[in-house]
């Protein structure tokens, strides 16, 4: 440990100043974000379903549905909001609507109502990084 202005730092964190380190994630912040971006796929697959159960209100709640599984992302990723967390917000928010997206592409239908939430969720899943 080093002792710092700020207090103590580990070695690693002590050698660059922190806006050198933003975006720049460890191998345990890429580790514990690919966990929680696996948790927001899982837990979102229940959570699109009820979104889509509401009716017209799905765009705003598939939004802050997106915003908050970014968030979780972000901040199990070390609050870094680099590139990686980025990816995987978004993969995470999309992978829980894939199984309503797939059918009816499978079939040959466009699912525009379902496409339109599923893309807003993204992109507010990785905005919710960008902090």
């Amino acid at each position: 440990m080093v002792q710092a202005s700020v207090g103590i730092k580990c070695p690693e964190c002590a050698k660059m100043p922190r806006g050198a380190r933003a975006g720049v994630m460890r191998p345990h912040q890429i580790a514990k974000a690919l966990l929680a971006g696996v948790l927001v796929a899982v837990a979102g697959i229940p959570v699109v379903y009820m979104i889509f159960q509401i009716g017209w209100f799905s765009f705003i709640l598939s939004a802050a549905a997106g915003y908050g599984g970014g968030t979780l992302v972000y901040r199990a990723g070390g609050r870094n909001g680099g590139p990686i967390s980025v990816a995987v917000s978004v993969a995470a928010v999309l992978i829980a609507f894939l199984p309503f997206l797939l059918p009816p592409l499978l079939i040959g239908d466009f699912p525009a109502m379902i496409a339109i939430p599923a893309l807003l969720a993204a992109l507010f899943a990785g905005l919710a990084n960008r902090k």
